[in-house]
């Protein structure tokens, strides 16, 4: 009996892995992958039984494929230049409007004129007023730019009054130059001389000490960052501290109990 359920189950399996072994079956629609750039995405259209090749549109084509059809009072060109002219059209009679518009353009009537005017004698004798004489006089330079230049290059000449002024005190104050300060020192020379005392000078142990280079035997190649020291590890915050890590009230939202 137990031969018989090891036999089955055994059976049962060999037939699950030749199952998983085969090889999965290709779509119908498969396409190779291309083998160069040159490589179509469809199949193309195959030649009919006339040999050509025959393509179906669609209903939608075949109505977008029609021409738009002319309107319903549209008519063609004349077959000829020359077309008869109805007795309506003939003994019709003109408007004034049409009549003034069939006339030939005129001469301009000044063409004819002499280039040489007359002036009539009112406008001889006539007199002219006091605004239009002080208009016909010319212009001065000095009244045109309102500048007199001096042998100076001066625009505008100082005054008499103005050279002979006296200024006052606080403007005699206020013209003075502003001094420098009391710890103002001008630039250093490229090269000074260097003291005596800076030449004797002896540095302190300090300074031999801070400028002496770090010795090999003072590296400690075991020295681990991360390490937390023991009085770290056994520090008891301060109550400011504690108050301080506490989050601010508006920030805290209760958990949600499912």
């Amino acid at each position: 009996m137990a031969t018989d359920v090891v036999s089955t189950s055994s059976s049962t399996q060999i037939s699950r892995l030749e199952q998983l072994a085969k090889p999965k079956p290709i779509p119908p629609g498969f396409l190779e992958d291309r083998r160069s750039v040159y490589w179509i995405d469809y199949v193309p259209p195959q030649p009919g039984e006339s040999g050509t090749t025959e393509i179906t549109a669609s209903a939608r084509v075949q109505e977008l494929s029609r021409h738009r059809p002319p309107h319903s009072a549209w008519k063609g060109d004349r077959i000829t230049p020359i077309w008869p002219v109805s007795d309506s059209a003939k003994n019709a009679t003109p408007t004034e409007r049409i009549i003034a518009l069939c006339e030939q353009k005129k001469i301009y009537a000044f063409l004819d004129r002499s280039p040489y005017t007359e002036v009539s004698l009112g406008a001889r004798s006539a007199t002219a007023s006091s605004r239009l004489e002080m208009l016909a006089k010319p212009k001065i330079k000095e009244d045109r730019f309102g500048i007199k230049e001096t042998q100076w290059g001066q625009y505008i000449p100082v005054p008499d009054t103005a050279m002979k002024a006296r200024a006052t005190e606080r403007i005699e104050s206020l013209a003075q130059y502003k001094p420098y300060h009391k710890e103002f020192k001008n630039e250093r020379p490229v090269q000074w001389p260097i003291s005596e005392s800076a030449l004797k000078v002896l540095p302190t142990m300090r300074l031999q000490q801070l400028s002496r280079p770090r010795s090999r035997t003072m590296i400690k190649d075991d020295y681990d960052p991360y390490k937390v020291t023991f009085a770290a590890r056994k520090a008891r915050p301060t109550p400011r501290l504690e108050e301080l890590c506490v989050p601010l009230p508006r920030k805290v939202r209760p958990k949600k109990i499912v």
